[in-house]
């Protein structure tokens, strides 16, 4: 019997997620996001906690350990709030839009993401995780709890001020902006989206920026699709990542990001997304280059979705979490000692060597333990030493370690089906099939879309977004329709067989019914339907999450379709959006591409300007640091930022797990480069972290040394960076510029 069988069970032992019934045995009196919730706050009239997660989230896990199952905690939040919890996988919806309320209160978001709303459902506070107790200055959960429910009795007009203030932000912030001027979407400016969008390549360890570094696959599909100067980017980042930790080498999968720069050691998250959008961009590589390392990689992804992340009734899961008794990677580790068991003396001597185990331990639990490490992560730090020969040896080791590694207690596995990242599996098993002419990668992929047509549709032929043992739930949303109308046109143009794209074509009717505005000539797609009744603003999204956006596919599907009047009107709303976000933006930009490329420029007409629009986030914090740059003498290149008063950027060097600021000199003059000197960071410490970070205040000057004088030419630069306050950090950006003499 499991040890909480016979612990009481709240409102979430009814339902069907993951994690919804990880806090089933919780003291908190949670309630499922519904009506009832909702009833409950407007009767007993009390606050909203909203606390949305998802089943793999680390920080979720503590924050459950320390607060939601402390039964004082608890009775704090059943006093004084009704309590609400969410996963973000089933309802992006609800995420998408107190995320975005979380970021203009706090300039900073993530999971586990805690907002308190009115009972009417507007947001007035909110953060991410919060410690229990106080801590170096910084106010704890319960702290926290008791001022809001002080402030609603106490100061309830002020209250409704903020929640009033918020809601009007976030219906401006609904509806992308006209643009100013005039844009003429070409191959140019597609061109020049690229250069910034990859201003932030790393030319050492291949990716994008520093520390944390993730994927970022629709940039990588980008690159691929539209096979400019930029493709090279791709691929050695593919050879990057492939032969870093971020690759489970003995399983075959992808974790969700690397904590380094360099791609060794993973944050152990497996998603089905990731793991379907990169298959999707080897397989990609491969067809390109005809390089096998490339197709090997696409294979060891696919083959371990079919072995460990398929349903018998042919749907995908979503996740594997990263930790096993709170201990993130632990299934995933080696020492040599271990290894030498398994495969005996003289193959784990050869074993190590390959895959860096001979190097020394490079893995310390960040949470646990005195920092140094003694376990192994798998990677290859020469992959070039690998022969046909070699490989062969190697398989059978990898494969023998494998099943020894099963025998371990394994991560959760989140076994729910959630039809857009389904959508996205498919897609890449199709292109596989295809590429590869392997059957069995085109069987699970008819044999999933099969899987969603029987069982992921409602009686009228309208799509669930999500389903577990067979229970459907949840409306879909625009990214299911958009990549389930892709993913069947892959299977179409895989198989030849007509009826994929007659599904295709229906899905895409439904979603216009469904997503499109009321005045058919406003662009643009709703995130969520017309009926949905439960959300106090409508959302049309642009931007990539790293999901690609719905609108986006949505755009590429149409044109695919032959619909291009309905493709363009897509393009034109978020035109504005694109031309000064296009690195938040891939997938938008991919169809801009593809439109361009099948019709021709389009032209977007500038629209009024709205002068009480708020910036977004993002658009405050590119405002926040002034850039320049002068000659100190023709080989010297001065770059001064200015950082305005209250807020610091993350120092070159500023503590684990945060992002640095970080300058790239690009395209020709990135050769001449001899040094980037940084200054030495200020040590402080702020609410949000219990440890001191260096940072840059006020003005800072970054020094570039080239090789030979660079004046008299451009000089292409782009700048990394994160702007805090005191409080609370703003979304990471770069930002390109180009210097003359």
């Amino acid at each position: 019997m499991s040890e909480t069988a016979d612990r009481p069970t709240n409102r979430l032992a009814k339902e069907s997620s993951p994690y919804l019934l990880q806090h089933q045995h919780n003291p908190v009196d949670w309630y499922p996001w519904g009506e009832e919730a909702f009833e409950a706050a407007r009767a007993q009239d009390k606050p909203i906690f909203l606390s949305v997660g998802y089943s793999t989230c680390y920080w979720c896990h503590v924050m459950e350990r320390q607060s939601f199952e402390n039964q004082a905690v608890a009775d704090e939040m059943n006093r004084r709030f009704i309590n609400i919890k969410v996963d973000r996988e089933e309802r992006p919806d609800v995420d998408q839009l107190y995320m975005m309320a979380v970021q203009l209160l706090t300039r900073h978001g993530g999971w586990p993401m805690s907002v308190f709303l009115m009972p009417d459902l507007r947001p007035f506070y909110g953060g991410t995780y919060f410690p229990p107790s106080d801590m170096h200055g910084r106010p704890g959960f319960v702290t926290i709890l008791r001022g809001i429910d002080g402030a609603w009795k106490q100061r309830r007009g002020d209250v409704v001020r903020t929640a009033d203030q918020l809601k009007g932000m976030l219906h401006q912030l609904a509806e992308p902006a006209r643009p100013r001027r005039a844009i003429q979407i070409d191959a140019k400016l597609i061109n020049d989206w690229i250069d910034r969008s990859t201003g932030d390549f790393d030319s050492t360890h291949g990716g994008f920026g520093g520390a944390p570094k993730f994927p970022r696959q629709t940039l990588l599909e980008l690159l691929l699709v539209q096979r400019g100067p930029g493709v090279n980017l791709a691929l050695r980042t593919l050879d990057a990542m492939a032969a870093g930790g971020i690759r489970d080498h003995l399983g075959g999968g992808f974790h969700r990001y690397s904590t380094d720069a360099h791609w060794l050691v993973p944050h152990f998250e497996i998603m089905l997304y990731d793991n379907a959008m990169l298959a999707w961009c080897y397989v990609e590589a491969h067809r390109q280059t005809g390089e096998a390392r490339h197709a090997q990689v696409a294979r060891g992804i696919f083959d371990f979705v079919l072995r460990e992340m398929t349903d018998p009734a042919g749907g995908f899961y979503t996740a594997f979490d990263a930790e096993v008794d709170a201990m993130e990677g632990q299934s995933y580790l080696w020492t040599a000692r271990q290894i030498e068991q398994v495969l005996g003396q003289d193959d784990a001597k050869l074993f190590n060597h390959v895959y860096g185990v001979d190097r020394g331990a490079n893995f310390a639990d960040p949470h646990h333990g005195d920092g140094v490490p003694d376990q192994n992560i798998l990677y290859l730090p020469n992959p070039a030493e690998l022969t046909a020969e070699l490989e062969q040896r190697l398989s059978s080791m990898r494969h023998r370690l494998y099943l020894a590694r099963q025998k371990r207690k394994q991560p959760l596995l989140d076994t729910k089906i959630l039809t857009s990242w389904n959508a996205l599996m498919i897609r890449a098993l199709a292109r596989g099939g295809q590429v590869f002419n392997e059957p069995r990668y085109l069987q699970a992929a008819c044999r999933a879309a099969e899987f969603l047509l029987d069982h992921h549709r409602d009686p009228l032929g309208e799509l669930y977004r999500t389903s577990r043992d067979g229970r459907p739930k949840h409306h879909g949303f625009l990214d299911d329709y958009a990549f389930f109308a892709q993913a069947l046109l892959a299977l179409h143009q895989a198989t030849g067989q007509a009826r994929w794209k007659h599904h295709a074509m229906d899905i895409a009717n439904r979603m216009l019914d469904q997503f499109q505005a009321d005045n058919a000539t406003d662009g643009g797609l709703y995130f969520t339907r017309a009926s949905s009744t439960d959300l106090i603003v409508r959302q049309k999204v642009g931007a990539d999450s790293p999901l690609p956006s719905g609108n986006a596919v949505a755009a590429m599907v149409l044109l695919q379709l032959g619909r291009v009047r309905e493709s363009a009107m897509i393009l034109e709303a978020f035109a504005a959006q694109l031309d000064e976000q296009a690195e938040a933006m891939s997938a938008m930009a991919q169809a801009a591409f593809q439109y361009v490329s099948h019709t021709g420029p389009l032209m977007v007409s500038a629209g009024e300007s709205s002068t009480d629009r708020p910036p977004s986030p993002r658009q405050l914090a590119e405002t926040i640091v002034n850039l320049s740059a002068d000659w100190a003498d023709p080989t010297r290149l001065l770059v001064r930022m200015e950082i305005a008063s209250g807020y610091h950027v993350n120092a070159h060097e500023p503590s684990a797990g945060l992002l640095a600021t970080e300058l790239t000199v690009m395209e020709e003059a990135s050769h001449q480069v001899r040094q980037i000197e940084y200054p030495p960071g200020v040590r402080r410490t702020f609410e949000f972290t219990s440890d001191p970070i260096d940072v840059y205040e006020n003005s800072i000057t970054i020094a570039v040394d080239f090789n030979q004088p660079q004046t008299g030419r451009p000089v292409s630069l782009s700048l990394r960076y994160q702007a805090c306050d005191e409080r609370a950090c703003l979304p990471p950006v770069s930002r390109q510029w180009t210097t003359g003499a």
